[in-house]
């Protein structure tokens, strides 16, 4: 198994720009991790449009609505302290990467890594990692399936190690954690 992925956003790159951190970075497969994956500002980047523009240049396309960001305050209260996040999404999220709708996102997408010619990018719109929910999932894969991740960043082919997030905490075999 290619136990190595990328991460990338699209953010308002034009698309012969985002295909060319592809290109450069061997990309086979894109996970798209949009909750809705779809753009008004960047109509390249809505679903159809990246479903039929990989195709010509054989890259896969698979939209992940399970691990997509975007999530409402929890009406259950967590059991696990993730009081770790300031920011109002990631605190939602954070609560999300607990349940099994979650756990079954990551075992589609690492279904999807493992049946990969070539290398994986997670994406979403969010230009930087720090900034965006794919942070989460990338400690979440470093931490517990033992994966390196990579994220694309900038307009260069070079791509730098995801630093794990300072406060997040391995609790199980299937399970992160963000205290304070």
């Amino acid at each position: 198994m290619n136990l190595r992925y990328f991460t990338i956003g699209h953010s308002n790159r034009q698309w012969d720009e985002f295909m060319r951190l592809l290109e450069d970075n061997k990309i086979a497969s894109i996970a798209d991790v949009r909750r809705y994956p779809g753009s008004r500002v960047c109509p390249q980047f809505n679903k159809e449009n990246m479903i039929r523009e990989l195709l010509i240049k054989s890259i896969e396309y698979r939209h992940i609505e399970k691990l997509g960001g975007r999530r409402k305050q929890s009406d259950k209260t967590s059991v696990y302290d993730n009081s770790g996040w300031q920011n109002k999404s990631f605190k939602f999220y954070k609560d999300y990467v607990v349940t099994s709708s979650f756990k079954e996102g990551i075992k589609e997408l690492l279904l999807l890594l493992a049946n990969c010619d070539g290398f994986l990018a997670v994406m979403c719109s969010e230009a930087v990692p720090w900034r965006c929910h794919r942070r989460l999932i990338a400690d979440y894969l470093i931490m517990i399936e033992g994966i390196s991740v990579y994220n694309i960043i900038g307009n260069s082919k070079r791509f730098k190690p995801h630093k794990v997030t300072s406060f997040a905490l391995r609790q199980s075999d299937d399970l992160v954690v963000f205290p304070n």
